[in-house]
């Protein structure tokens, strides 16, 4: 095997018949100093692979999720080599894969380097330190309606005293892919859906922070971020205005409620038709 590195990116070339962590462990160590959001390993010169070989992505995964905010996705895998890992039980289920190098490179890129916001120079808001902590869902950026609703309870909110906001867009993946799986629609609708929230509060001149939570619902993206949040007060969640949606509504509720202590406030949009008064 032979291993090689640019940019951000780690080539592996050859065959891998044994467990060879330990030849690209340095590499890695390097690579996360370099590129914090984590590793790409291009696959495309791999030749070959045994099950022995594939124990070294195992152990690369342990190494990596030890480092915060750090992913670790195999990009351009031989489909001989594939079939090897999905032989793998533990690598099978948790080892993120990309098809090409590019579609790797933008999913760890995603939110941490947004291009849109590279070169901008804006006057920071401050907060005071005893300022109300209130975390604000989004969904993925495909319903805009839902998202705006609860951006505009939760201004109303911010408006009666001094608060700092948590934005987290719930990025959920599907149970049968790894957590960290590229998900190039998803995670391009939730950058969609960050960016319009970053701009509602600067115009509200709203305090906020922002973030992506990869999580298998969106109970669990919320749950996440009020367990960093220690003192948050408030939650607001946008709920689905679609009645079709009644039920995911409920059970999402069910599931949220069961596990957060702040005050929770659930928006629903107006519904198309409804009337007003």
């Amino acid at each position: 095997m032979i291993v090689e590195s640019y940019e951000d990116v780690i080539a592996i070339s050859g065959d891998i018949r044994s467990n060879q962590w330990e030849t690209i462990h340095t590499a890695i160590s390097l690579m996360l100093k370099r590129h914090p959001t984590g590793v790409i390993i291009d696959c495309s010169g791999l030749r070959s692979m045994t099950e022995a070989g594939a124990e070294t992505f195992r152990d690369a995964m342990d190494f990596i999720h030890r480092h915060e905010d750090a992913r670790f996705i195999l990009a351009a895998v031989p489909k001989p080599v594939l079939d090897v890992l999905k032989m793998v039980p533990e690598v099978r289920s948790q080892l993120p894969i990309s098809p090409t190098v590019e579609d790797a490179r933008r999913s760890l890129d995603i939110f941490w380097q947004d291009p849109d916001e590279v070169g901008k120079k804006k006057k920071k808001l401050t907060v005071a330190d005893d300022a109300r902590q209130m975390i604000v869902c989004l969904y993925t950026g495909t319903s805009k309606e839902e998202d705006n609703a609860a951006m505009s309870v939760a201004s109303e909110i911010a408006d009666s005293r001094a608060t700092l906001v948590h934005l987290v867009c719930a990025l959920v993946v599907p149970r049968e892919l790894p957590l960290e799986a590229p998900l190039a629609d998803a995670e391009s609708s939730a950058l969609d859906a960050v960016r319009r929230a970053r701009a509602f509060f600067d115009d509200q001149r709203i305090v906020h922070e922002d973030r992506i939570e990869r999580a298998r619902d969106v109970a669990s993206a919320i749950a996440n971020i009020v367990e960093e949040v220690a003192n948050a007060s408030i939650v607001v969640v946008p709920l689905k205005s679609d009645p079709m949606m009644a039920d995911e509504n409920a059970k999402m509720m069910k599931n949220l409620l069961g596990r957060v202590s702040p005050e929770v406030i659930f928006v629903r949009a107006p519904q198309e038709g409804a009337n007003r008064a």
